[in-house]
């Protein structure tokens, strides 16, 4: 009968279980409104999955460590054994990650007026920000080259005929020397055809390696 006892539902059960759905309400709004504000924008359909879940994940918890200190310390124990790996993302999203945890905190607590009005609020100004502050959308080229090559203007030319903006980001060696990469912050124009690009920089460094990427990485959990 003792085994049993936990299936038995109760109004704390109830309770729970009613935080739980509040939790995924407030995950489809704030994942809702990240797609909404990044609609324009490649993004992590991964990411937005975590962050619907997310808050009911923490509403659902909460309720259990919320008096037990012994709990509260075992549940940090099991976060102590998660690392973060970091891929090509948006570093905003990090911030994104802690709003929807917070709000599933707040609502696991009990407190869902406020849970929501921080869920609407943030997730409102999060679009609004998105949408009325354009921010360009710089990208990092990387161009490996011998040692004997000059790298200060041998670009310039082709850099021109692609680019908006260019400007050196850093320099460093490799192969013990007798290779240089230089890192460029670049801004391609709208009609930027990205393979003929790479193309010609290829035949002008003598086919080394080059690497065009978006200079924002996201912290990712991994167990």
């Amino acid at each position: 009968m003792d085994m049993l006892s936990g299936f038995l539902i109760d109004e704390e059960s109830i309770s729970i279980l009613f935080s739980m759905l509040m939790g995924l309400v407030a995950g489809l709004i704030i994942a809702g409104g990240y797609v909404c504000a990044n609609n324009r924008r490649k993004f992590s359909k991964n990411f937005v999955i975590t962050v619907l879940l997310l808050p009911a994940i923490m509403a659902i918890i909460i309720p259990f460590i919320a008096t037990d200190l012994k709990k509260t310390l075992s549940l940090a124990g099991v976060f102590a054994l998660v690392r973060f790996r970091s891929i090509p993302g948006d570093s905003k999203d990090i911030l994104y990650t802690f709003f929807a945890a917070a709000a599933g905190l707040v609502i696991g607590l009990g407190s869902y007026f406020i849970g929501f009005v921080l869920v609407f609020t943030v997730s409102v100004l999060f679009v609004l920000i998105s949408r009325l502050w354009k921010v360009e959308d710089k990208q990092v080229l990387k161009i490996t080259i011998p040692e004997d090559m000059n790298y200060k203007d041998v670009f310039t030319d082709i850099f021109d005929r692609y680019l908006l903006k260019y400007d050196v980001k850093n320099v460093k060696t490799s192969n013990m020397g007798t290779l240089f990469t230089i890192s460029y912050w670049v801004l391609p124009k709208k009609d930027c055809d990205t393979k003929a690009f790479i193309d010609e920089l290829r035949t002008r460094n003598g086919n080394l390696n080059i690497i065009l990427e978006n200079p924002d990485d996201q912290l990712v959990p991994v167990l």
